[in-house]
């Protein structure tokens, strides 16, 4: 009888460790944070800085207690009545109760001394959100000034002192729209009011490519550059960014979140993308100027073969190049460092190589669009980037270029 019960027993054990399937082994659940990470202590683009957080919660907001989507915002904004006229910065979890109101949840603070805008700063939030999620995907929604992959305190003090930008005024004609960008004097990507500090985009991608990201999204001006984009390639598979400079109001933040949430990839990310035009293209007047790009960063280092090849094979019509006949994207005279990179390369490359750039340049940026100005600038060549074009009247700009990954390997500073 004892015999008869071990077999029973056995062959259960047997059915119930070979067949349960799903319910024995169930797959990992994905998890997919959404980090956007505020950078506000300037006076400009502290109140929209809380505007742009009440339009984002007021769409898709993950559920209480979700083990697939989890939000954290990172916010730092000005505080005039301190000594460092920072806010405190925060890391916050934000889910919707069973109600469906919206509760924020503080992860961690720091003290108003916390300077948000150095890598270090920048590198322990990143490392405490992932503490704090141990996420399968990651995405990155980063907010606050920009200038591309310029180098920092170029504007403030370490650049060419005969390209030193100045406050606009009325005179000049760019008063009327100087107060509408995202622009500041001086910055790389972030911007520090009460001590100048900023991100150098090199110091950004490594911090960021410490962990992988599906998509960086870049509310920030210039950051749709090659420059950007190639020192960015390994960090994620996406990146939104715009040639131009972006108005203050941001991106279309109300369908950001249902988008990388619920539809994640390319198809969320074109549809953020068309979202960015169409807000722009509804203004009117100087409001009415939006340009936008989505980047799949998997092409690039193709794009970069053939960009080397084409600099190489051309390299002496390159270099009599017209500046001013290439498609630009700046409205300051003295800032002539954004251009079209399509129409740039279409200057000096045969037309049987631009026809095999144009090919890999679709592949690389899936989606662009743009209104039919940008602050007056009519954009009548538009790649969906930007690119550098050297001059000698700035050899402290071009000499930090050739440090840069793309010019590493396209060389077109030599």
């Amino acid at each position: 009888m004892k015999r008869i019960l071990h077999i029973i027993l056995t062959a259960a054990l047997l059915v119930f460790t070979t067949g349960c399937g799903d319910w024995c082994n169930p797959t990992p659940v994905e998890k997919r944070m959404v980090l956007l990470y505020i950078a506000a202590t300037e006076s400009a683009l502290s109140p929209y800085a809380d505007a742009n957080i009440t339009e984002m919660l007021s769409g898709y907001v993950p559920a209480k207690g979700s083990k697939e989507h989890e939000l954290l915002v990172f916010f730092q904004n000005r505080d005039i009545n301190t000594s460092t006229q920072r806010s405190e910065a925060t890391l916050s979890r934000y889910y919707a109760n069973r109600s469906g109101e919206v509760v924020k949840e503080v992860i961690r603070t720091w003290g108003e001394d916390f300077d948000c805008c150095t890598p270090e700063s920048f590198a322990e939030v990143l490392a405490t959100a992932e503490k704090t999620c141990k996420p399968t995907y990651r995405c990155l929604l980063f907010s606050s000034h920009g200038t591309g992959w310029m180098p920092v305190r170029y504007f403030d003090g370490g650049g060419e002192e005969s390209v030193m930008l100045r406050i606009p005024s009325k005179s000049t004609g760019e008063g009327d729209v100087s107060h509408l960008s995202r622009l500041h004097i001086s910055e790389s990507i972030g911007y520090d009011a009460p001590t100048g500090n900023e991100i150098d985009i090199r110091d950004f991608a490594t911090e960021l490519g410490k962990y992988h990201w599906e998509s960086a999204l870049l509310d920030c001006c210039y950051m749709g550059t090659i420059e950007v984009a190639y020192q960015l390639r390994n960090c994620c598979d996406w990146i939104i960014g715009s040639p131009t400079e972006i108005l203050i109001t941001g991106f279309p933040y109300p369908v950001i979140l249902d988008q990388l949430f619920n539809h994640p990839g390319r198809e969320g990310l074109e549809c953020i993308c068309q979202k960015y035009y169409e807000l722009y293209q509804g203004q009117s007047g100087q409001l009415q100027s939006g340009t936008i790009g989505l980047t799949k960063c998997s092409e690039l280092d193709r794009l970069a073969d053939i960009c080397a090849a084409i600099v190489n094979e051309n390299r002496v019509a390159m270099s009599g190049i017209y500046r001013n006949g290439v498609q630009h994207y700046f409205y300051r005279a003295n800032k002539d460092f954004f251009f079209d990179f399509s129409h740039y390369f279409e200057q000096f490359a045969t037309k049987e190589s631009f026809a095999v750039f144009t090919t890999q340049l679709n592949l690389a940026v899936p989606y662009k669009n743009s209104t039919e100005k940008f602050l007056g600038v009519e954009m009548l060549h538009y790649s969906g980037l930007s690119c550098y074009i050297p001059s000698t009247k700035y050899p402290k700009l071009d000499a930090y270029y050739k440090q840069l990954a793309w010019n590493q390997k396209v060389k077109v500073i030599e």
